[in-house]
């Protein structure tokens, strides 16, 4: 699930890199960078990948520039969870965007899901003589105004809010963005903000209270969560087919080397199944598992297009009886 939050986040501002570049770049965390920046509608995506070990950062995004001001880029990283080596990575993603564009980067790390870490307040990489410095958001901190403000940033709002974590507090926060939610008019845009809303807030809210605002089966029609899903799919098999290679050069055979792809295939079509099952059935029971984990890879595949229409665990059960 945290990967499918993740490919939602890049998606989201694949979307909306406006909305998503000037909110940011407002916030007193990179206040700085504010005023090197013209807001405007000239921000642009850019490709992401890195270097020829097709290492990816989240986001870049390029802002065009002006007569006064040179082109820059902003850098995005979305984390779900605290990691150690950000510092490093955060070095070594603007040493090759540097290397690539040559041009002003600013990076901001932003963190999804509320925690005490002190991973999360750390903002540099200090080592001797070298330092390398990033801005740092905790949505949790942030003052959720703006981002109800801004229809395309509503999914993000369902984390930032400075209130208590009382149940009432959490039933309020939900129902305003809810209510700015059914303020869309266009009812893609609605349903495709809706979802988002409901994939972001399994972060931070139980699933009834989730589902008392936002419904399930919402994320069916969501284009920008499909396509989060369909990337993930898409880099899972690549892993996979990667995974199987290495196991088949490991034993040296060609019967190895296509054996080890099929495994590693078939491991991520499980881990996305079982990923999406939980959402259409509840929680599966060890039975279900595994029945699921048995299937060859060809029912895998045909249970991953069938369990959209999916209402429940007898469902499911009638499924595998087939």
């Amino acid at each position: 699930m945290l990967v499918a939050i993740d490919e939602f986040c890049k998606q989201l501002v694949r979307s909306n890199p406006a909305a998503m570049a000037e909110w940011l770049l407002g916030l007193s965390g990179v206040e700085d960078y504010a005023g090197l920046i013209a807001p405007g509608f000239n921000w642009q995506l850019i490709d992401t990948e890195l270097a020829a070990e097709t290492q990816r950062a989240d986001s870049v995004i390029l802002h065009a520039g002006t007569a006064t001001k040179p082109n820059q880029l902003l850098h995005l990283e979305f984390q779900s969870r605290p990691d150690r080596q950000m510092p490093e990575r955060m070095l070594e993603y603007w040493i090759r965007l540097w290397r690539l564009h040559s041009k002003p980067i600013h990076q901001v790390v932003l963190y999804l899901r509320k925690t005490n870490s002190p991973l999360v307040r750390v903002d540099e990489l200090q080592v001797g003589e070298t330092r390398h410095r990033y801005g740092v958001v905790r949505l949790w901190e942030q003052d959720p105004l703006p981002l109800l403000q801004n229809p395309a940033l509503l999914p993000l709002a369902t984390l930032a809010r400075k209130a208590g974590r009382s149940t009432s507090a959490d039933a309020e926060h939900l129902a305003l963005v809810a209510d700015r939610v059914a303020a869309i008019k266009n009812p893609v845009l609605q349903k495709e903000i809706a979802g988002g809303c409901h994939l972001l807030a399994g972060l931070g809210f139980s699933q009834e209270l989730i589902n008392a605002y936002f419904t399930m089966g919402i994320l069916d029609d969501s284009v920008t969560y499909q396509a989060a899903v369909a990337e993930y799919t898409r880099r899972g098999r690549l892993e996979g087919e990667r995974q199987g290679e290495q196991r088949g050069i490991q034993l040296g055979l060609n019967q190895g080397l296509n054996q080890g792809r099929n495994q590693g295939i078939q491991q991520e079509a499980q881990c996305l199944v079982l990923r999406l099952l939980p959402r259409r059935c509840g929680q599966l029971s060890h039975e279900q598992e595994l029945a699921v984990r048995a299937l060859p890879l060809e029912k895998l595949e045909a249970l991953a297009e069938a369990l959209l229409d999916f209402d429940g665990p007898e469902a499911l059960d009638a499924w595998l009886a087939i």
